[in-house]
Formats: C-alpha cells, sequence, structure tokens
C-alpha cells in the first residue's frame, strides 16, 4: 500500500514525543543540522526494508508480479529453469508453476545444503512439480530464481510469482506492507533516537518494533 511520506513521519514524531526531550533535540546541532523531520525521513525506507525482510510471511501484501520470460536449463518445460528477478527484489512473496501441487513461499540459498541436491544427476532427489523448490542467487547478471521442477513440457508456465520490492521514497510517497507499517514507525523512530543519542528511547522503539512485526531474536 502506497503512504504519504509525511503522514508516516508525523506518526513516528507521536511515537517519539512522549520519550524525547527537547533538550535532546537542541543538542543536536546548529542550523546546518538535519531537524527531527528529516532525520524522521532520512530514516523510514532503511526501517521498512528491515521489518519488510525480517518479518513472517503472513504480514507480507501480496507485492508486485514478476517474470515475464522464463530461461529453460534443458527442453522447455522439462527440468529446472531460471527468471531475471528485478533490480529492487527485497523478498519473495510466491511462486508457482502450472503443474506444481502448491506454491512456494520461501526460498533457499546457494549456500543450502538442498541447493547442491537440485544439481544432482538423480532426479529423484531435486524438486518436483510434489515437492518443488525454489532458489534465489547471485549471477553475473543480478538475482535469479531458479525453480526446480517441471514435467509438462510446452504447456508449462508461471502460474504465480509475487515479490516485495525494496522500499524507496518517491514523489514524497513510499509502498509498505499494510499489516507492517506500525512496526515501521517504530522501527523508524529507533533509528531516529539513535541519532540523537537516546539509547533507552532507542531500546524501548525497537522492542514494540519487533512484537509488532511478530520478529524473534532467533528469526
Amino acid at each position: 500500500m502506497e503512504y504519504i511520506v509525511n503522514d508516516i513521519v508525523r506518526e513516528v514524531k507521536v511515537a517519539l514525543d512522549e520519550n524525547v526531550s527537547s533538550a535532546a533535540l537542541e543538542g543536536i546541532g546548529d542550523e546546518d543540522t538535519l531537524k527531527l523531520e528529516e532525520i524522521i525521513e532520512s530514516k523510514l525506507a532503511d526501517a521498512a526494508r528491515v521489518i519488510e525482510g525480517a518479518a513472517p510471511h503472513h504480514l507480507l501484501d501480496s507485492g508486485r508480479a514478476f517474470g515475464e520470460s522464463i530461461g529453460w536449463d534443458g527442453q522447455p518445460g522439462y527440468g529446472s529453469g531460471h527468471i531475471q528477478l528485478p533490480d529492487d527484489f527485497l523478498r519473495l512473496v510466491t511462486f508457482q508453476m502450472s503443474d506444481w501441487d502448491y506454491a512456494v513461499t520461501v526460498a533457499i540459498t546457494e549456500t543450502d545444503p538442498l541447493y547442491q541436491l537440485q544439481r544432482s544427476r538423480f532426479a529423484g532427489v531435486r524438486g518436483t512439480p510434489q515437492k518443488p523448490v525454489v532458489a534465489i542467487v547471485q549471477e553475473p547478471i543480478g538475482l535469479v530464481l531458479e525453480f526446480y521442477c517441471c514435467y509438462t513440457g510446452d504447456d508449462a508456465y508461471i502460474k504465480r510469482a509475487r515479490y516485495i520490492p525494496v522500499p524507496r521514497i518517491r514523489s514524497h510517497k513510499i509502498e509498505l506492507c499494510e499489516k507492517l507499517k506500525p512496526a515501521i514507525v517504530y522501527y523508524t523512530a529507533y533509528l531516529a533516537a539513535l541519532c540523537m543519542c537516546e539509547g533507552d528511547v532507542a531500546s524501548a522503539m525497537l522492542a514494540t518494533a519487533k512484537e509488532l512485526a511478530e520478529i524473534t531474536d532467533n528469526a
């Protein structure tokens, strides 16, 4: 969902106002020092990226579509394939090929032991339409989604492919996951409080942000 940045800044200020003293604001500088609003705005996109990258899947929005074309690693429609991911890719929401029994919401990486099995010459240990596997890997061309596997030939197609983009401020607006907006507000307040050397306030804001986003220390 798209939000006006000034509205989010006001919400962050409300979260901070009862905790940050005016002396702290005066202590951060002279005429050339950032105002509180500017500090908050400068931290908003970073806060959103952290929260949206770490929160559990059920708190994400539906995201954006991707996957205009498939690069097959063998005969089209059979075996594995790969898809170039958008430059602003942050996190997978869902991916499903047409012959898969279900969609994949959690991708593995190249460091996962399961990834090496996808390259095995024994088909039985690779992903299948009944138990599909998706990997996000770094290639010279950027991030690529690899999927394993399909067996329907030319009829195979992408059934669904959605992702969460890296949050960015554009034209004084920012796109955020609706269910995570409260957590993002408090995490932005946490980063702003750190800038003002308000350690106790920062700790309180961080704890609230994690609670709202259902982020545990071992997540």
